[in-house]
């Protein structure tokens, strides 16, 4: 059993992120985002549990394992609701902090302004997704996550303690949470906050959250069939958006980025787009 493992093994050709480890102390993920990707290759993807023995194991691994930066975690939030409990994910902060691990924390919860403690103390990046400031839209696009205030006012608490905060606005959907004034808005507001990085992707179709996408949003669903279906590019079996379109939309945070002196970069897409050092923020550690 392990749960230590160097981060995307498929060697995707677009990732362009820097050496590092993956863990997910949960499995399964609450939030039920309708563009997730985990639903394609996690079993009872919206069930969250957590892994067996995980903090005794992944001490075991850290004391043999060379030192590089931890992701934690790519294929579920870190902070769901029992976490509160279990403080499983707070465990393993405190183990990457003993054995002096870097720790990429990646997250759509205010939960963790809580371990403001552990992670002011160590080197660490916590990467909050925010897709939109629109709670409406929010809400349709991810129904079970909190609030786009309550990330906002975890963010403002992570920068009380000085500890570097980068914000995923990601997915970007064309149609839907594209607008440059709605861009703007959310750009504006990380600024204000104090943010040290902003990363961006496009949305990925496959089946399964093209069909919750589509059926959410019915009235973009022929428009975005088009595009992911007729117009789409496709890398490793995933249907990327044209790339024209893409590019355009990320041009747009770019220059928003460049307007509020926040660094920016892109993820898995490809384009020459980025003004950070790095891709997901370890340079900031």
């Amino acid at each position: 059993m392990r749960y230590l493992h160097v981060f995307d093994p498929w060697h995707f050709p677009l990732c362009t992120c820097p050496a590092k480890y993956s863990v997910d102390p949960y499995t399964g993920c609450e939030h039920r985002c309708i563009y997730c990707y985990i639903t394609s290759y996690v079993r009872e993807p919206w069930r969250v549990r957590p892994k067996k023995d995980f903090l005794r194991v992944l001490e075991t691994e850290l004391k043999h394992a060379k030192i590089m930066p931890v992701s934690m975690s790519n294929s579920s939030d870190p902070y769901p609701k029992m976490e509160k409990e279990l403080k499983i994910t707070r465990g393993t902060l405190r183990l990457l902090s003993k054995y002096k691990f870097p720790a990429l924390v990646l997250t759509k919860s205010n939960l963790v302004a809580r371990d403001r403690d552990i992670l002011e103390n160590m080197q660490a990046v916590v990467s909050i997704t925010i897709t939109t400031l629109d709670e409406e839209l929010a809400k349709k696009l991810e129904p079970f996550a909190p609030a786009p205030e309550l990330r906002l006012s975890a963010i403002e608490k992570l920068k009380e303690k000085d500890i570097k905060v980068a914000v995923r606005v990601d997915p970007i959907i064309p149609s839907i949470n594209d607008s440059p004034i709605m861009l703007k808005t959310l750009i504006k507001e990380l600024a204000s906050l104090g943010v040290d990085q902003i990363i961006s992707s496009t949305y990925k179709a496959k089946p399964d959250n093209f069909k919750r996408v589509a059926g959410v949003f019915k009235d973009r669903a022929e428009y975005l069939r088009e595009l992911y279906y007729e117009r789409n590019e496709m890398v490793r079996g995933i249907r990327y958006a044209p790339k024209e379109i893409r590019y355009k939309m990320l041009k747009i945070v770019r220059s928003l980025a460049d307007e509020y002196a926040i660094p920016f970069s892109v993820c898995r897409e490809g384009f020459a787009l980025s003004s950070a050092k790095t891709c997901d923020g370890s340079h900031l550690l």
